[in-house]
């Protein structure tokens, strides 16, 4: 690695470059879309309309009122790596990217904007076939241009995704997927081997980018992709160096020269912050966001974020395999002190006990969250009128405040009568210890699910293993088979009713605790404009953002 990247040391020694030029009134009207087509919905399947050609899509459309910049360089911090990082050695690879913000250097075919709606990105249009879902063809944009100047076609598009699936890129799609064929240079049909009414919102992930075709053994491995930036240097265990890429296909964008992007812990970032190393800094810890304010830095909250999970393995000889005990483990949770203790957010939504996001127009709220009372009458039901002893549970630090959720977590459940310990260990080497105990499901642990649509959400109470921890029985049947034919359901609206009940199934019977979502917070310095928290942390874009000199 050239010492040209500079790292944290000579970081210090850097002034944040500022040198921006304004862009003509011309460019501007350009910029902000005006003559262009937003992405209609056309049917209850999903397919988009095509954007006109030449068109910034709707959703890349600037705020009102501004006038960006073009030039200067964002050097920001993050405080949650990919935990993917240590398996390899080649950061260049997107699977290994150093945060899981990949749009920094790649795209995929779609996107999921601030507000959950599915947005086309490298695919202009999608639509099933026919009602049965199996069949969905995708319509790509023209003249999108490779960092190495190749033009990408729906070659590269086959290539890429027969490589996610030889690589295991993604759970979310390896189910379904049979085939992948092109249907002229721009147009791609993906088959599917079961009906999936939400394929397409299984294509935004993070990992199912983009590449130029190549070999099995070489693709993924140049760190070209389609992105607002070029990548000059990486170290993906530390940090990374872009330049802007000139031929993007968002036209205009995006609006700085240079973008790196570094991981460090919660201390580190704050002290880069104060000393003008970083102009931004993702996922802060929610307490010291008036460290950062106090220090001129503005603070962008996003509506949610990842969920923390405890999973309850269910096929051990634990006390928790009466389903009453596992629903008196939840309603003695205070989630709302969570929110208000941690996240400075009273009265804001808390987890139901699935995956689901409050951010999901699907979501579910369990009538009553938290209750001691009903609680402790459960649990004298179940033969532990005095209370219950249950085993440790193990986790890691994913985000800098769980720490002092968990304390949150324990302290609750004294009131309801319940003692557990919830025991905290380093994340190298946290997954393999929590698999090493009882293979497939797991010791009993706590995680983070990230936030994503209904059908990925619930989804992951049939396909993972480790979440529905031995979850069996007659309500885990009945969720399975509902699970099935809602996805297989070409009406939207019957959708929506149908992953509701699959919610109450769930709450039926508690198989897992979910605590509810983490607020998704970044600190960026005035001069930097633009910048959002996601919902979704590792859809965050850059290909906006511009620096005000």
């Amino acid at each position: 690695m050239s010492e040209s990247l500079g790292w944290l040391a000579a970081l210090s020694r850097q002034k944040l470059e500022h040198d921006v030029t304004t862009i003509s009134k011309r460019d501007f009207l350009r910029l902000l879309g005006f003559g262009a087509s937003t992405l209609g919905l056309q049917s209850m399947l999903g397919s988009f309309a095509f954007a006109q050609d030449g068109a910034l899509p709707g959703w890349a459309a600037l705020p009102d009122g501004a006038v960006p910049k073009t030039g200067g360089k964002l050097v920001y911090a993050q405080t949650y790596p990919n935990w993917a990082v240590g398996t390899s050695d080649n950061g260049k690879h997107p699977y290994y990217w150093i945060d899981l913000l990949t749009r920094s250097v790649w795209n995929s075919l779609v996107w999921v904007d601030h507000d959950y709606n599915l947005q086309g990105e490298l695919a202009e249009s999608w639509a099933a076939t026919d009602e049965t879902l199996k069949v969905w063809d995708f319509k790509l944009r023209e003249g999108v241009l490779f960092h190495n100047g190749k033009e990408m076609t729906s070659d590269d598009v086959v290539a890429s995704f027969n490589a996610h699936i030889a690589q295991k890129g993604s759970s979310f799609i390896t189910k379904w997927f049979e085939k992948i064929e092109a249907q002229g240079p721009y147009a791609v049909r993906f088959t599917l081997n079961a009906p999936y009414a939400e394929w397409p919102y299984a294509l935004a992930e993070y990992r199912l980018v983009v590449v130029p075709a190549a070999e099995p053994d070489v693709i993924f491995t140049d760190g070209i992709g389609t992105g607002p930036f070029k990548l000059v240097e990486v170290d993906n265990r530390r940090g990374f160096k872009a330049v802007r890429n000139e031929n993007y296909w968002l036209t205009g964008r995006p609006f700085l020269d240079e973008l790196e992007g570094y991981v460090v812990n919660s201390q580190t970032a704050i002290n880069g912050f104060r000393s003008g190393q970083f102009n931004a800094v993702f996922n802060i810890d929610p307490t010291t966001a008036g460290q950062y304010e106090t220090d001129g830095g503005i603070i962008h909250k996003s509506a949610g974020g990842d969920q923390f999970l405890i999973a309850l393995p269910k096929n051990l000889d634990i006390a928790w395999n009466d389903p009453r005990v596992r629903l008196a483990v939840s309603l003695s949770i205070d989630r709302q002190a969570i929110n208000s203790i941690v996240y400075n957010d009273p009265g804001t939504w808390v987890g139901n006990d699935t995956q689901m996001s409050g951010l999901n127009a699907e979501f579910l709220a369990r009538d009553k969250a938290y209750d001691v009372e009903a609680a402790k009458k459960l649990l004298a039901e179940a033969g532990y009128a005095n209370g219950i002893d249950l085993p440790p549970i193990v986790f890691s630090p994913s985000f800098p405040e769980m720490p002092r959720i968990m304390a949150i977590v324990v302290e609750s459940l004294k009131k309801g009568g319940i003692n557990m310990e919830i025991r905290e260990m380093p994340t190298d080497g946290f997954d393999a210890y929590v698999k090493s105990v009882n293979e497939p499901y797991g010791r009993p642990s706590a995680g983070v699910v990230g936030p994503r649509n209904a059908a990925i959400n619930l989804g992951r109470m049939v396909a993972n293993e480790q979440e529905k921890g031995a979850w069996t029985g007659e309500s885990a049947d009945a969720f399975a088979k509902l699970y099935a034919e809602t996805i297989a359901e070409p009406s939207a609206e019957k959708r929506l009713g149908m992953y509701q009940e699959l919610q109450r199934i769930i709450q039926s019977d508690t198989p897992a605790i979910v605590l509810g979502g983490r607020r998704n917070m970044l600190a960026h310095a005035p001069t930097v404009k633009n910048l959002k928290s996601h919902s979704q942390n590792w859809s965050s874009r850059f290909d906006d953002v511009w620096i005000e000199s």
